[in-house]
């Protein structure tokens, strides 16, 4: 008897997340950027980490106001010192392009409260209060524009300088007063406003109420339709899901999005101090973070700190430009590809792909000089290494293919990708295979392969939530599947996409027939409730 294979995806997402809310056309030339640079400036860049001549080491150096303990109003004298004789928006532009990024992202507000661009809601930025009297933020939106690289702007919702706001903790999850709501809105409505098309909005710290969130987000969707928010806005109202900072996840996920990473861990700004070790090393890890979030899905968006004079830190840019050399040769294995369709690891490295071609990165040397591809169908047209004239030899059985790597292949000198080309399409093995030999059968998230987000009311207040599940299912015989789907009456109402063989339909949860739980709550017993003793402070 013949045997199929059906397979049924179910998509589960909350009313309340907004993921994928855009026009298809503008999200998906977002997540096919892979690639971007995020720009810590402020007036913190003159301190460079130190304060009254000592290093700073606790905390971040954008943040040293905090771990400095300096008072406001001295801290806003280092204004006055913010003089950038180096800074040239058309040079940084310029260095991003040559290392391959597709787009900017620039501080015009961080905790501090101090403003890259001129704003009528305080004197404290860098038109009025410092002796530079230009608009950073104007002078980067102009560059971009010229260069032809997208712009958008970071945003912290926190701010140390504004009387009304909450005062520094140690969390920056701090409570946003109604005041501080519309100094903020106040704000946004500026930078939309006046720096022409904004590609992101990347919000940051602070803690909002979901009305005040779902009022900030389609306050930004009214003034610019297009530009995509970042999921730390709050209480799940973002575009695209931000994850924690230098975090690239070993799970899919399934909705768009970002990993922010630093140079350094130990801070995002400018740290004069910063040991910065071998570029070469440095290099091979932000390529292996590159590749292996593209792997994923992901975008990638790695940050530099210009000093206080405007000047791209040497040790900053030249592992900027090495990758981007890297990318020149093998820019068709990153930009606009689609996510590894293998659901298990390799060794030897990542893989991205698009409809007819698999790219393996390789990041070391494969053992004994060969890569197994379990399962892998499809008439394989050609394997070559990407931007090199060398083929490489494979075979293909039940079992699925193997390609041995060219012989010559230096991996420890340079990450190669090699390509599996196809005449017409490939298929891999799905990511969980479950029999069907006898209805009915429980579909659950017990037995389901999980697709991820983030959701929460803020940065320390979330947990990776679960947005889709995928069943593949093989019967035993032919025949006709009906699948019902039980839901509380909480959840009556809601609509959730449900694909079978590719096929996806909206479903509104409706059903009319209630069914019993098969339970006796009068049966229910409590057990002991145990009370901690009051704790005792040293």
């Amino acid at each position: 008897m013949k045997q199929t294979t059906i397979l049924f995806t179910l998509l589960l997402f909350c009313k309340s997340l907004a993921f994928g809310q855009h026009d298809p056309k503008v999200l998906k030339e977002w997540q096919d950027q892979k690639y971007s640079m995020f720009i810590h400036y402020g007036i913190y860049s003159v301190l460079g980490g130190v304060w009254e001549g000592k290093p700073v080491t606790k905390g971040l150096s954008e943040q040293i106001q905090a771990h400095a303990g300096i008072y406001s109003d001295t801290y806003a004298e280092v204004a006055k010192r913010f003089n950038p004789q180096y800074w040239n928006a058309d040079s940084i532009v310029a260095l991003a392009k040559k290392a391959g990024m597709r787009s900017l992202v620039i501080t015009s507000k961080h905790h501090d409260g101090f403003c890259m661009f001129k704003t009528n809601t305080t004197d404290f930025n860098v038109v009025d209060a410092t002796p530079y009297k230009k608009d950073i933020v104007k002078e980067l939106s102009d560059a971009c524009k010229r260069g032809g690289l997208r712009f958008g702007l970071y945003f912290s919702l926190i701010d140390w300088h504004f009387p009304q706001a909450s005062p520094i903790s140690s969390s920056n999850s701090d409570y946003i007063t109604p005041e501080h709501v519309e100094y903020n809105k106040k704000q946004i409505t500026e930078l939309l406003s006046n720096y022409g098309p904004v590609s992101e909005l990347w919000f940051d710290m602070g803690s909002q109420n979901a009305n005040e969130s779902r009022e900030l987000r389609d306050l930004v969707h009214k003034l610019q339709p297009n530009c995509m928010i970042g999921s730390r806005i709050g209480n799940d109202m973002g575009d695209f899901n931000v994850m924690g900072d230098n975090q690239e996840p070993d799970y899919a996920i399934g909705v768009p999005w970002q990993s922010p990473a630093s140079f350094f861990d130990e801070t995002w700004s400018y740290r004069s101090w910063q040991k910065r070790g071998s570029e070469e090393e440095k290099i091979r890890e932000k390529l292996t973070s590159l590749i292996r979030v593209a792997s994923r899905g992901g975008n990638f968006l790695l940050n530099i700190g210009p000093k206080g004079d405007g000047s791209v830190v040497d040790f900053e840019k030249d592992v900027l430009l090495s990758i981007g050399k890297w990318l020149d040769k093998n820019k068709e294995a990153i930009y606009g590809t689609d996510p590894d369709p293998f659901h298990i690891s390799f060794k030897w490295g990542s893989l991205t792909s698009r409809p007819n071609k698999i790219y393996l990165h390789l990041l070391s040397a494969p053992e004994n000089g060969a890569i197994t591809l379990p399962g892998l169908t499809g008439k394989i047209n050609d394997v070559y290494v990407l931007g090199e004239n060398k083929k490489g030899k494979f075979s293909q059985n039940a079992a699925g293919v193997t390609i041995n790597v060219p012989e010559g292949l230096n991996v420890d000198k340079e990450f190669k990708v090699i390509v599996v080309e196809f005449a017409n399409g490939y298929a891999v093995p799905p990511a969980n295979i479950i029999a069907f030999t006898k209805a009915p059968l429980i579909l659950d998230s017990h037995n389901a392969f999980k697709y991820y987000s983030n959701s929460g009311i803020d940065y320390n207040n979330r947990y990776q939530s679960t947005v889709k599940e995928l069943w593949t299912l093989k019967p035993s015989k032919t025949g006709t599947i009906v699948p019902v789907i039980y839901y509380t009456n909480e959840e009556k109402g809601k609509v959730i996409d449900v694909q079978v063989n590719g096929k996806t339909t909206a479903v509104t949860l409706n059903g009319s027939n209630a069914e019993k739980l098969k339970n006796d709550p009068s049966a229910i017993t409590w057990g002991d409730i145990y009370q901690s003793p009051p704790f005792t402070q040293e």
